[in-house]
């Protein structure tokens, strides 16, 4: 038994799942990181960790202290990467999955590094003992709702902190996606723990103790409700206390109204009254429980695959299905609470409409439930009737704030053969010209030097415009046909790319554009991510596009540099297959 909330004492249920450190470990070998490793390597911590800095990273991974890259084989079986920074071990890496974690001593330095869950700290001893964190024992602020956890999915990477300390003292993954734990209704496991405060892994470095880094910020805001909340009960007692006098009085008052009624005038007037009553009683919603709530569901199900989900792209995932389209699709003045229905489970209340025969929910991968189909035939959802006075739509108007697109044009530098021939124009080296801006040049010169009889496709070469068109192997040329000229000139010209948005100063890119490349890799343990590449190019902010793409499917993103590219190209990394929203996003 331990404690779980201010003034409530609940026992959890623990998962013994042991974490890696628990046992001692054997180390198979130890290589000092050379210069271009340890570069490699902040590169891939500033990938993962977007938070640090270029100091930040060179303060982790120093130039000229020593920097251990261990490889070892933990007692459960697992093959653990560790890079230990002078004595302490600074980041661990599991084999199979790829994914850097930070040890407790580089979270003490940067303990905002990470997501970071709070949990009482009793729990902590039961974590070291080799338990899971599970929901009962996270700390939430205010009611229970989908935002209570955060938003990431499953096996994103968390801190654990303690009530009584914000230095985080463990390290795991969820159990599941932010939506999915919000669904348990607080029952079943949160965070798989990898490594915790006293385990082996803190064991082989300086053994130093978390420093004190003041309350977690969510202890903060529930102090201030509390104290509000007394401040307020404080009020009300001070206000009732002085009008007791004042009550005192009305009752005295009420009752001599009541002892100089006339009865016979009561009873005329209780007629009268009466309808008013049985009105005011109609009024009252007689529905309560899990029936109307069940109501509601099925309403906002059926709604949504006649409103935002009547084009969804099949299969979508359930939380996502409930996220996007069926809590929009709530009438005004309620909202969706599952946990209230006779389903408790957003998985069960799906599974009934896939029995029902409307659509289709398959698990894949495992663990992962997947709207994969959809009746459109079924007479549920073909006799919906969609209210749309219930659900208030604001008008469509102008945002100042819109997206819109950028003008890339394409254009030629003036640069090598074709520099003699521009300043003879009053052009400078480095100037770019459009298409229709080198035709005019071109025209003019020729005009204003008459080297075009009338009638005649052919232009007699002067010598300026013979050095620029004719190639030296190709001898002396006596006249060119007007658009051979022109195609030549093109020809020697180095490409440009002149990109306008709007309210922004244009950006001119010499070379060729690159387009937009989007990429779908696999990483261990079968995980898809999307890379993009060039996004930057068009003018677009990568950050800014990494959170639109975040916000519409719901996966995490960050922004580094690129794997195995150019030096200084960077890169999207969002976690899933996302080619197709991405590819709606862009061109749209």
């Amino acid at each position: 038994m331990f404690l779980l909330d201010e003034g409530n004492q609940r026992s959890g249920v623990i998962s013994f799942v042991l974490e890696m450190f628990i046992k001692p470990f054997k180390v198979k070998s130890q290589t000092q990181l050379k210069g271009s490793d340890r570069k490699k390597l902040r590169a891939e911590l500033a990938q993962v960790f977007p938070l640090l800095t270029s100091e930040d990273l060179t303060k982790l991974i120093p130039n000229k202290e020593d920097v251990t890259l261990i490889r070892m084989h933990c007692y459960k079986g697992e093959n653990v990467h560790v890079y230990q920074v002078q004595k302490d071990p600074a980041f661990f890496c599991l084999e199979r999955e790829k994914m850097i974690y930070p040890t407790v001593y580089t979270l003490w330095k940067y303990p905002d590094l990470m997501h970071t869950f709070t949990t009482h700290t009793p729990v902590i001893d039961v974590l070291l003992g080799g338990a899971d964190l599970m929901l009962p024992g996270i700390i939430t602020r205010g009611e229970m709702s989908p935002r209570s956890y955060g938003k990431f999915e499953k096996g994103f990477p968390v801190a654990v902190n303690t009530t009584e300390n914000k230095a985080p003292v463990a390290v795991g993954c969820t159990a599941h996606s932010s939506m999915d734990m919000f669904m348990a209704a607080c029952q079943g496991k949160g965070v798989n723990i990898l490594h915790v405060f006293k385990d082996t892994l803190w064991a082989m470095g300086s053994k130093s103790l978390p420093p004190s880094l003041g309350i977690p910020k969510i202890m903060i805001d529930k102090k201030i409700i509390k104290e509000e909340r007394i401040d307020g009960i404080k009020t009300l007692t001070k206000e009732l206390e002085d009008s007791e006098e004042v009550a005192e009085e009305s009752v005295k008052g009420v009752v001599e109204d009541v002892e100089n009624l006339d009865i016979d005038e009561v009873a005329t007037n209780k007629s009268e009254v009466a309808p008013e009553d049985d009105a005011a009683q109609e009024e009252i919603p007689q529905a309560s429980g899990p029936e109307v709530m069940d109501k509601l569901l099925l309403h906002c199900f059926l709604k949504a695959w006649k409103t935002s989900a009547k084009k969804v792209e099949i299969p979508i995932l359930t939380s996502n299905f409930y996220r996007l389209h069926m809590v929009p699709a709530c009438p005004d003045g309620t909202s969706l609470d599952i946990k209230k229905s006779s389903y408790k489970k957003l998985s069960k209340f799906l599974n009934a409409m896939a029995k029902n025969n409307i659509i289709s929910v398959k698990e894949f991968p495992k663990g992962i439930e997947n709207i994969t189909a959809v009746n459109w035939n079924h007479e549920d959802i073909k006799n919906f009737v969609v209210d749309q006075g219930e659900t208030t739509v604001k008008p469509v108007t102008k945002n100042e704030n819109a997206f819109v697109p950028p003008i890339i044009e394409e254009l030629y530098q003036v640069s090598g053969d074709t520099l003699p021939f521009y300043r003879a124009n009053g052009l400078s080296k480095g100037d770019v010209l459009s298409t229709a801006d080198v035709r005019r040049v071109v025209t003019d010169y020729i005009k204003r030097n008459k080297l075009q009889k009338e009638g005649d496709k052919n232009v007699t070469l002067n010598q300026l415009l013979h050095e620029v068109v004719v190639n030296k192997k190709e001898g002396f040329k006596e006249v060119l046909r007007w658009d051979e000229i022109f195609s030549r000139m093109l020809g020697k010209m180095s490409p440009a790319v002149r990109i306008t948005r709007e309210g922004a100063v244009p950006i001119i890119r010499k070379g060729k554009l690159e387009p937009i490349e989007i990429v779908v890799v696999k990483r261990t343990g079968n995980k898809k991510v999307t890379l993009v590449y060039n996004a930057n190019m068009y003018g677009i902010d990568e950050n800014e596009f990494a959170h639109q793409v975040q916000v519409g499917v719901a996966a995490s993103t960050s922004v580094g540099p690129a794997e195995n590219k150019p030096q200084g190209m960077t890169q999207v990394l969002i976690q899933g297959n996302q080619v197709a929203f991405i590819a709606k996003l862009l061109l749209g």
